[in-house]
């Protein structure tokens, strides 16, 4: 394919205008196939926004929001680029010849899960015929229209596993642990006591226990959760985890993927991922996780095989993923002011209540300090690399 200059003392003229060999479409074909392109690109661009903006100020999910922008700018310069070599596509822009422009839309968006969802929807299919029609004028252009839509894919999974079960980690901020050996009274009591102090989420942590014995206690704590909504989860053991009832798994970074635990548990689990580092974290959501652990901040009974990483690490988690994030560590009451000062929103403690000779008066002191901490803790913002106040 060539390009000429158009006439520019011509008010009606394209400022380029194609020429087409052997190799590629007929010329009677070009204005359809930019009016094609000009009418996708504007649908990816707008449908993109309109993701972009409840993740933004609705979920108020930077991380996730950042995504969502970079794609945008990415198709925005990917027109500029466009428009480089053939001229502006506005020119072949044709409204009144659109015959399916009277055709009556879908009507009222039922909630904002399906406003976003009926936005992705146009992002792929837009995406995708971009890609399509590109190819007839640029394969490299094409092949970069593609990994666009390959972006537009991966955050679509983090985006409705964060619509379909983010809810039910929202406000769920204090994250219990609990191992009969370190309990400092019987398992279920001390459970118990802290679910009244308003612990939200159990994790039944047994490494060493027999799958049978563990099955039957995590029947008996899947029970105590629910008289008290709380989310009950199994550390690592996926089968047990179906088995119970339990809401979901909590797994290392050794363990099976988060994708593949799903496959197993269904599409409403959840499931939690360990992590260490920024890399970690960053890669937990497209893995397929809904939260992570952070951590451990301190040397901890729990985690003796493995370094503190220092409370440095919760801003660090924070950056790095749209996923909520518990602080684990050595969580007590001499170090929560410090954690929530790091950064923290969200907690897990283990030996911090259940070893505790009050485990439930333990658990409402730390609910005390999360909460002051939460008024107190400014937001993780993430740094533009271009000035766009309201972009």
């Amino acid at each position: 394919m060539g390009w000429v200059d158009a006439d520019p003392s011509k008010e009606e003229s394209v400022i380029m205008k194609p020429t087409f060999n052997e190799h590629s479409f007929e010329a009677a074909d070009a204005p359809g196939i930019l009016r094609t392109l000009d009418a996708a690109f504007q649908r990816l661009t707008e449908g993109l926004r309109s993701v972009e903006d409840p993740t933004r100020f609705h979920l108020q999910n930077q991380v996730l929001a950042g995504h969502w922008q970079d794609l945008r700018r990415k198709s925005g310069n990917l027109r500029q680029l466009l428009e480089s070599r053939v001229g502006s596509l506005a020119p072949y822009r044709d409204l009144g010849g659109d015959p399916l422009l009277e055709v009556a839309g879908t009507g009222k968006h039922a909630s904002l899960r399906n406003l976003v969802l009926a936005n992705l929807s146009r992002c792929r299919e837009s995406a995708r015929s971009i890609e399509e029609h590109l190819r007839l004028v640029d394969a490299d252009l094409s092949q970069a229209m593609q990994e666009i839509r390959y972006g537009i894919y991966a955050q679509q999974q983090i985006m409705e596993g964060l619509l379909q079960r983010g809810r039910t980690l929202q406000d769920r901020r204090l994250y219990v642990l609990v191992t009969e050996s370190l309990c400092r009274g019987d398992l279920y009591e001390t459970t118990a006591a802290a679910l009244r102090g308003g612990a939200s989420i159990v994790q039944l942590r047994e490494k060493e226990r027999p799958s049978g014995e563990l099955l039957e206690i995590a029947r008996k704590l899947r029970e105590l959760t629910l008289e008290h909504d709380a989310v009950f989860l199994i550390n690592d053991d996926v089968t047990v985890a179906s088995l119970s009832g339990a809401d979901g798994v909590h797994l290392g970074q050794q363990d099976l993927a988060p994708r593949e635990a799903r496959k197993i548990l269904g599409p409403d689990a959840i499931i939690g991922l360990s992590t260490h580092c920024r890399d970690q974290a960053a890669a937990a959501a497209p893995l397929g996780a809904d939260y992570i652990g952070v951590g451990p901040i301190h040397e901890t009974q729990t985690k003796e095989h493995r370094e503190a990483v220092g409370p440095e690490y919760i801003r660090v988690a924070r950056e790095a993923t749209p996923l909520p994030g518990y602080a684990i560590g050595r969580v007590d009451h001499t170090t929560i002011d410090r954690v929530m000062a790091a950064g923290a929103d969200r907690v897990a403690v283990c030996t911090g209540i259940i070893a505790q000779e009050d485990p439930e008066a333990a658990t409402r002191h730390l609910i005390e300090r999360i909460e002051a901490g939460l008024d107190s803790t400014p937001p993780v913002t993430k740094p533009e690399r271009e000035s766009h106040a309201h972009d």
